[in-house]
C-alpha cells in the first residue's frame, strides 16, 4: 500500500503541470491538429495511436526531463519512496495526459463524423495501449539524456515512424544505412505498429507491453544512479 501511495502522489504531478506550465497548452495543439486531421478523413485508428504517443511523450518531458525535474527527483528519492515508484508514477501522469488528448479526439471526431460505437472504442483502447508503450520509451530516453532526446523522439513519432520497416527491406540494394532504420522502426514505438492495435495485433501489443514495462523498469534504475 505504502508504494502504491508513492506511485499516486507523482501521478497527480501532471494535474499541476497541466494547469501550470505549457503542457496544457502542446496538448490543446495537438488534439486540434487531430482533429484537423480526422476532419478531412484520416483513420482514427491510424491517427490516434499517433497522436497518444506524442501526446505521452510531451508528459514525460514536462515531468521528467527538465533540469529542475531532475533535481526535484533526486530530492524525492531522499524520501521513504523507490525509484520504481517515482518512475511507475511518471509514466501514468504521462499516460494520463495523452489520454486526455485521445478521449477528446475521439470525442469530437466522433460528434462530426457520426462514427460507430465500436469504431471509436476500439480507436480509443489503441491510443492508450500506444500511450503506454511510447510513455516506457519516453521516460527511458528522457531519464538518461534529457529532453533533447524528448524532442528526438517526437519528431521520429511524428513523421518517419509512419514508415513501415518492411517497406525498406523491399527497397532495392539495402545499405547500412537502410538497415539502421529498419533496426530504428522495429525497435523504437512507431505509428506503423501500433496502427493495428486497433484490430488487437499480437506483435503490437506485445510491442507497446514490453516497452511500458521495461521502460518504466530501466528508468527506474537510471534515476537510482543519479540519487547515490
Amino acid at each position: 500500500m505504502h508504494w502504491l501511495r508513492c506511485v499516486l502522489a507523482e501521478w497527480q504531478l501532471v494535474r499541476a503541470r497541466l494547469v501550470r506550465s505549457r503542457l496544457g497548452i502542446w496538448l490543446l495543439l495537438l488534439g486540434a491538429g487531430g482533429a484537423w486531421l480526422a476532419a478531412r478523413g484520416a483513420s482514427l485508428t491510424v491517427l490516434a495511436p499517433q497522436i497518444a504517443m506524442l501526446g505521452a511523450v510531451l508528459g514525460v518531458a514536462f515531468t521528467v526531463g527538465s533540469d529542475a525535474d531532475r533535481a526535484a527527483i533526486a530530492l524525492t528519492l531522499t524520501h521513504p519512496t523507490t525509484p520504481l515508484a517515482v518512475a511507475t508514477g511518471r509514466w501514468l501522469a504521462a499516460v494520463t495526459a495523452a489520454g486526455i488528448v485521445v478521449l477528446a479526439l475521439l470525442f469530437v471526431a466522433g460528434a462530426q463524423s457520426s462514427l460507430p460505437t465500436g469504431a471509436v472504442v476500439r480507436a480509443a483502447v489503441a491510443g492508450f495501449g500506444a500511450a503506454a508503450g511510447a510513455a516506457g520509451c519516453a521516460l527511458l530516453v528522457v531519464a538518461r539524456g534529457g529532453n533533447a532526446l524528448a524532442g528526438a523522439l517526437l519528431l521520429y513519432i511524428a513523421v518517419p515512424s509512419v514508415l513501415s520497416a518492411d517497406a525498406l527491406r523491399v527497397a532495392q540494394q539495402p545499405g547500412a544505412v537502410t538497415w539502421i532504420g529498419i533496426a530504428i522502426l522495429e525497435l523504437l514505438p512507431g505509428a506503423w505498429r501500433y496502427d493495428a492495435l486497433a484490430t488487437g495485433d499480437p506483435a503490437g501489443w506485445a510491442h507497446a507491453t514490453a516497452w511500458a514495462a521495461g521502460g518504466v523498469v530501466l528508468a527506474a534504475r537510471l534515476l537510482a544512479r543519479r540519487a547515490r
